[in-house]
């Protein structure tokens, strides 16, 4: 057997499994040591028929009890195998931080308005390079309403949003001190502030006086001059930062491995593969079941066979808090090789309103990418192991 990791985006069948996960993992949940068989290996009243593994180990099985999800999410930097999501923040989010302070010192030096603490992450990558932003909230005292500052910060004029070509989009190009380019741009009630500076960094600041994704009420306004947005965008402070990405995997390989290893024989399975997400640190593969699958690339309800994730391993979490309640039935932490591997069994749930098979996780978080199988009952856990704690999924620079 080799050794390690990876990671993915969720879709519909496996979400009871994989978005519930995103609220728990902070909670404290008891630990216990399997005394005598192992779980998951032969145990057939305790772990549950196609729950098997045969694999011997000299260290035993730990049990880790669910625990209740926690009322505040926390789990944002933590792996998409564990919160549901598909992006991990854990690289990005103290560059968003700083972002924010350089926004403040400008725009909102008394701290009355600027939200403080950055709670989403804009962004991706076009053929300039990458982008990077976030949206602010925006308040004004004595009143119910919430705006919005929107800050993108990209490697190129395509990368931050603004169509000047789009008939719906008002576009000026104006002077400002030490810019290549300075635009002003309104549309839909918003008005933006773009500066390219001399390095090619394109920095956009939209002010709206709605959080159309927080509030459905608006505030008088979001009461900033050009001069001083200009001046924000303007800060050579906001620069894309350096990635330092770790080998990439070959997403069809993953894809032929997982049907190869995960699917049972005789069952008429493909695979779709991301396209490799460099940016945003991860790639998935998706294994449907040909009969079922009625849309092209989307795994749809019992369609779905599996789905593998590939996630670059930035911060770890304790796989003793991993097992949510509302998710899983009961966690197994297995050590195989030296190698600790989160399985968390799946409870019953229901789908389209019909009684559907529970949904497993297994999970190892390798020194590279952390490496999560999702599978209903046809997946062997056993053969899900072998197949996160394989080493092609853990390059080497």
């Amino acid at each position: 057997m080799q050794a390690i990791s990876r990671e993915s985006r969720t879709k519909k069948w496996l979400v009871p499994v994989a978005a519930v996960a995103a609220v728990g993992v902070m909670a404290v949940g008891g630990v216990v040591v399997a005394q005598g068989a192992p779980l998951l290996r032969g145990d057939k009243q305790i772990a549950g028929p196609g729950e098997t593994s045969g694999k011997p180990s000299p260290v035993p099985d730990r049990v880790v009890a669910p625990v209740k999800a926690p009322g505040d999410d926390a789990t944002g930097l933590w792996p998409a195998a564990f919160n549901g999501h598909g992006v991990t923040w854990a690289r990005d989010i103290p560059v968003l931080q700083k972002y924010r302070d350089v926004l403040a010192e400008h725009l909102d030096p008394s701290g009355e308005h600027l939200e403080k603490t950055v709670s989403n992450m804009q962004g991706g990558h076009a053929g300039s390079g990458r982008s990077i932003g976030t949206k602010l909230g925006w308040t004004v005292e004595g009143e119910d309403g919430l705006g919005m500052v929107q800050l993108s910060v990209g490697s190129g004029w395509d990368g931050v949003g603004l169509p000047c070509g789009d008939p719906g989009w008002d576009c000026e190009d104006v002077n400002h001190p030490g810019a290549k380019v300075a635009r002003v741009a309104t549309h839909d009630g918003a008005r933006s502030y773009a500066v390219e500076r001399s390095d090619g960094t394109v920095v956009a600041i939209t002010l709206d006086s709605l959080f159309g994704n927080n509030s459905t009420i608006p505030v008088s306004g979001v009461d900033l001059g050009e001069k001083e947005v200009m001046a924000a965008a303007a800060d050579p402070r906001l620069v894309v930062p350096e990635l330092d990405l770790p080998p990439a995997v070959d997403a069809k390989e993953l894809g032929r491995t997982a049907l190869k290893s995960l699917v049972p024989p005789g069952t008429p399975a493909k695979s779709y593969d991301s396209t490799p997400m460099r940016f945003d640190h991860e790639t998935y593969v998706v294994l449907t079941d040909i009969k079922k699958d009625s849309l092209e690339g989307i795994s749809m309800g019992e369609q779905g066979v599996a789905e593998v994730r590939l996630e670059e391993t930035i911060n770890p979490i304790q796989l003793d808090k991993a097992c949510l309640r509302h998710s899983f039935k009961r966690c197994i932490i297995r050590t195989v090789d030296g190698n600790e591997v989160f399985i968390g069994l799946g409870k019953k749930r229901r789908w389209m309103g019909k009684p559907a098979d529970p949904v497993n996780l297994v999970v190892f978080q390798g020194p590279v990418y952390t490496v999560s199988v999702y599978g209903d009952g046809a997946i062997s856990v056993d053969r899900a192991i072998d197949f996160v704690l394989d080493q092609r999924w853990q390059p080497q620079g």
